[in-house]
């Protein structure tokens, strides 16, 4: 599945207002419908609720088509049962109220053409333009287009258009090992270092704003609104900050010929008490999300994510000898190697995954100093992939 935001053109100026009443309408529907099932403890089927409330609603609603009360009454049941799955439904004061103008179409509401969708109004049909991408125009000629969902933002209208796309077929070749930290956010087997410091220094000036306002909205409650709307635009800019920051990281992080990409499970990391300060640190890097994007980016290109232990990974020597011991960026070896200590780290985490499923692993040799990065914080590291872990020992050891 993958969904593209395409904002909608209108040929006149009252088409807009058309489908604008019907965002209304379909609201007014949907909030009439919730409060029914709330006040009547009605079971939740759209069957039973269609049959008590279909004359209803096109009585009271009598611009409504009769698609858009069924379309309400559908939307109404799976909310009352996604709040009872999650158990929020028994101790609901009052009946959930929609206050965003969005409809999910089904084909009886629109027609969808390569450049243009036709709309069923409360008044009449519309045709609403919309620029056809490249990507988007490919994904509707090879894919099957679901019930698209359209909504208003800052008074502009978009269609959501979501694709079934087809898992790619995933043949393993070779993995690779990402070791995860906060210094350096990522290190690969295969030599890449990419360094976090610009990203936790700018985290921390959003973080050191945000307390200050915080402070003066505790000092001075009556007089703290413009505290409140700083406070909220700085949340929205760390947030979109991490994110986009993510997105870059994974996209680096895919570039390699290795379709299994293996990572520590950092799932339990933060629930234990590290400490103030090392609290501090770490919750300032979304693990969660980097492993989450990269899971469906992976995905669309056929490779897969995989997670493991992170017990002894930095703490082991990957040629299998015995246990060194890590100082920093630096790990010395009990042959008396410097090696770098988070390299060392992304062989071993690959190595768990790969010995455990006969694959062969994607490496190179992790010498302190050898590898630099560049003036990005990402350094590449030679052509040559070592096949697997055995055949590096003979190459190491000749």
């Amino acid at each position: 599945m993958k969904t593209y935001n395409i904002k909608l053109t209108f040929e006149k100026p009252e088409d807009k207002q058309n489908l604008l009443e019907l965002f209304q309408v379909h609201k007014d529907i949907w909030n009439y419908l919730s409060d029914y099932v709330f006040k009547k403890k009605l079971e939740l089927s759209s069957k039973i609720l269609q049959q008590r409330t279909y004359h209803k609603c096109r009585k009271a609603f009598v611009k409504a088509p009769s698609q858009l009360v069924i379309r309400a009454t559908h939307d109404v049941v799976s909310t009352f049962k996604s709040l009872k799955s999650n158990g929020f439904l028994n101790n609901l004061k009052t009946s959930p109220i929609k206050k965003n103008l969005s409809i999910r179409l089904d084909k009886r509401l629109y027609t969808l053409k390569k450049d243009s969708i036709k709309l069923t109004t409360c008044n009449k049909r519309i045709i609403c333009q919309f620029k056809q991408y490249e990507k988007v125009k490919e994904l509707i000629e090879k894919c099957n287009v679901c019930d698209p969902l359209i909504f208003v933002k800052n008074n502009e209208v978009f269609l959501a258009l979501t694709f079934d796309i087809p898992e790619p077929i995933f043949n393993p070749n070779q993995c690779v090992g990402i070791d995860l930290g906060l210094n350096r956010i990522a290190v690969t087997s295969e030599g890449k270092i990419i360094s976090s410091s610009e990203f936790i220094k700018n985290k921390r000036k959003i973080r050191y704003l945000k307390r200050c306002l915080q402070q003066k909205k505790k000092n001075n409650p009556k007089k703290s609104d413009s505290a409140r709307k700083h406070l909220k635009k700085l949340k929205r800019k760390e947030r979109n900050y991490s994110k986009n920051y993510i997105h870059h990281l994974t996209n680096e992080l895919l570039k390699t010929n290795c379709n299994t990409l293996v990572l520590e499970d950092l799932s339990s990391l933060k629930d234990k008490n590290h400490g103030k300060h090392q609290n501090n640190k770490l919750s300032q890097v979304p693990f969660f999300t980097l492993l989450t994007i990269l899971r469906y980016k992976a995905q669309a290109l056929g490779k897969r994510v995989e997670t493991v232990n992170p017990a002894y990974t930095s703490k082991d020597d990957f040629r299998g000898i015995e246990k060194g011991k890590r100082a920093g960026c630096r790990y010395y070896a009990s042959d008396g190697k410097v090696l770098d200590a988070d390299l060392n780290a992304a062989i071993n985490i690959a190595a768990r995954w790969g010995n455990k499923n006969k694959l062969p692993v994607s490496f190179v040799f992790p010498s302190d100093g050898k590898y630099k990065p560049n003036g990005q914080g990402v350094c590449q590291p030679p052509n040559r992939l070592v096949p697997s872990t055995r055949q590096a020992h003979e190459f190491i050891r000749g």
